[in-house]
Parts: structure tokens; C-alpha cells; sequence
């Protein structure tokens, strides 16, 4: 089991229902908090309390009703996490919200606005809204390269992802050269962007200074060893693998985007490794304040189940790359 610090367990905890509400046309419902509540000021993805014994969707059914005059029914997991304030700790319970009935107003007074997805960092959010935001942009399939004997194979078989329909590609190829994997990940870079996909690579963090470079994806070591990667990352993804609570918790402190938490299943490459197992998964999935790909003897049937758990989805390499 996860420990509880003891001033967490002191805390007051908030059951939280939160709908990402999306319009016909594609825009997000906003609300704006009222100044005299906590973090006044500030907008937010409409929600509120979940009442003891309440089910998730029909406390956020009933928020919305009571909030906005709105009638909703289509609901998708997005992210399920914990947040800590000085004061409270939040757990947010994230939805992706289509198809509403009714003419959304202010029925608390509250100020609303219908925005559109490319401008949402324009808005002030409180923090803990900040990784649904980050959720919101993420596929739900996170592709990791397995082995290739050529070049031209590799380019081959990413191509083939991104026309599957995969978004998030890490080129991960140790028996490289380092120059050699660079200059690889730097073509690649170029296809993918143009694809409109996203590339991780490994490398340190000088990298994310490189005008080709999309994102990188972090070692447990590298968590482990550096205390200065920034906050903000101009843009570029920044990620990390972890295996345990302490570093969900490092990732979480050093500022990454999103985390692969794994082995959750036994895997060919590591069958001597003991796996998590969903109920540890689920477990340091909820207390990550970020979204989170589960990785290990996953599949892309998998994907249903790990979003149950809170997860945003699942990564992979056999499970994807040999079939392409």
C-alpha cells in the first residue's frame, strides 16, 4: 500500500466531479470562480463536490444541472488525481463531456465563456486543474520504437503508426551510437512533425534547446540524479519512467508533463521482473498529480481499463510495432 504523510492524512479531503465540456464546434466551457470562494478568480473546468456514497457521473450530472441548466449523459474518463494544497487536498475526478442539452448559464452567478482549445493558456487555472489540462492534449496511446535493423525500416513502421492514427511516438534505440541516434532522431523529428505527431527522444536536457527537438522522455536515473529541470519547458513535452511511489513523487517535484508508470503486466523483455499489478498501478496512478500512460505487457485493448484506473492510456512497444 501507499503511505500517507501525516500532515496529508490531517488534511481535509475533497471528493471532486470536474467535466472537460467540449461544444458542438470543438470550444471548452469555462467558469470563472467567484472571488469571495477559494482561489477566487481563478477559471476552472465546471464540477463540484462528490456528496459520500454518490457515484462520480451522477454527482457531475447533478453539479452541471445545478451549476449550468445543462443536461449531460456522454461521459469519458480523462485523468483521476490527487492534489495538495497548504490546506486541503483535492482528488479530482476528471470527464471528457459531449453532447449536452440546454443553453449553459451562470446559475451561481458565475462568469462562463465557451473557448477554444488553442487558447486555453491564455486563462489563469488553479494548479491543481493544470495536469487536466495537460490530460486534455494527450492521446490515450503513448508508442515506444522496438527494434529495427535499418533506418528505412524505422521510418517505415513510424510512418505506418502515425497514419494508425498514433499522435505520441518515443524513439528509443540503445544499441545506437549517440551522434548516430541523434541524427536519426533528428530526421525522424522532422517526419513526425510534419504528421502532425509528437517525438520524445533520450538525451539530456540541453536537448530541449534544439529547434527539432519536440520533447524528451527521462530515465529513472536521470530523475534520480538532476535537481534543475525547468518548470516550463517552452512548449516541449517532458517526461518520465517510474516505477514507484518515490518516483511518481520525484517527477511530480522536478515538473514533468506526464509519466509511463510500469511494469504493470509481466513483459517479454523483462520476464524476471515482478510486475505491479493494476491494483499498485491504480494506486500510484491516483496519487500522481500528472497524467499517467501505463506501460509493461500493455495493449491497446488495454486502453479502457487503464482509464478507469485514472490513467490517461497505455504505452507500448511489441504490443504496437511488431504488428505494423
Amino acid at each position: 500500500m501507499l503511505n500517507i504523510e501525516p500532515e496529508i492524512a490531517n488534511k481535509k479531503i475533497i471528493h471532486v466531479a470536474v467535466g472537460v465540456i467540449l461544444g458542438d464546434d470543438g470550444r471548452i466551457l469555462l467558469a470563472k470562480r467567484p472571488n469571495s470562494k477559494h482561489m477566487g478568480g481563478l477559471w476552472e473546468f465546471p464540477g463540484g463536490k462528490v456528496e459520500p456514497g454518490e457515484l462520480v457521473t451522477e454527482a457531475l450530472k447533478r453539479e452541471l444541472r445545478e451549476e449550468l441548466a445543462i443536461e449531460v449523459e456522454r461521459f469519458k474518463p480523462l485523468i483521476c488525481l490527487r492534489h495538495d494544497y497548504p490546506d486541503r487536498t483535492v482528488r479530482l475526478d476528471a470527464w471528457i463531456v459531449r453532447g449536452i442539452t440546454g443553453c449553459a448559464r451562470g446559475n451561481e452567478r458565475q462568469i462562463i465563456e465557451w473557448v477554444e482549445a488553442s487558447r486555453l493558456d491564455e486563462y489563469e487555472f488553479p494548479e491543481a486543474n493544470k495536469a487536466i489540462l495537460r490530460a486534455f492534449t494527450l492521446p490515450d496511446r503513448y508508442m515506444i520504437t522496438g527494434h529495427f535493423d535499418e533506418k528505412v525500416e524505422l521510418f517505415q513502421k513510424v510512418s505506418a503508426a502515425l497514419d494508425k492514427g498514433i499522435r505520441l511516438i518515443q524513439f528509443r534505440a540503445p544499441w545506437l551510437e549517440r551522434n548516430v541516434y541523434l541524427d536519426m532522431a533528428r530526421e525522424l523529428s522532422e517526419r513526425v512533425k510534419a504528421q502532425s505527431g509528437t517525438l520524445l527522444i533520450k538525451g539530456d536536457l540541453a536537448l530541449l534547446q534544439e529547434s527539432w527537438c519536440h520533447g524528451l522522455h527521462l530515465t529513472t536515473r536521470q530523475l534520480d540524479e538532476c535537481t534543475d529541470y525547468p518548470k516550463e519547458h517552452n512548449g516541449k513535452l517532458l517526461a518520465a519512467s517510474c516505477h514507484d511511489e518515490r518516483q511518481v513523487k520525484r517527477a511530480q517535484a522536478l515538473g514533468m508533463d506526464f509519466i509511463t508508470v510500469s511494469p504493470v503486466n509481466k513483459t517479454r523483455s523483462h520476464p524476471e521482473t515482478a510486475p505491479l499489478g493494476h491494483e499498485m498501478a491504480e494506486q500510484l496512478t491516483v496519487c500522481a498529480a500528472l497524467p499517467v500512460y501505463w506501460l509493461g505487457g500493455m495493449d491497446e485493448v488495454d486502453i479502457d481499463v487503464a482509464q478507469s484506473k485514472g490513467a490517461q492510456g497505455v504505452a507500448a512497444i511489441h504490443a504496437i510495432w511488431v504488428f505494423l
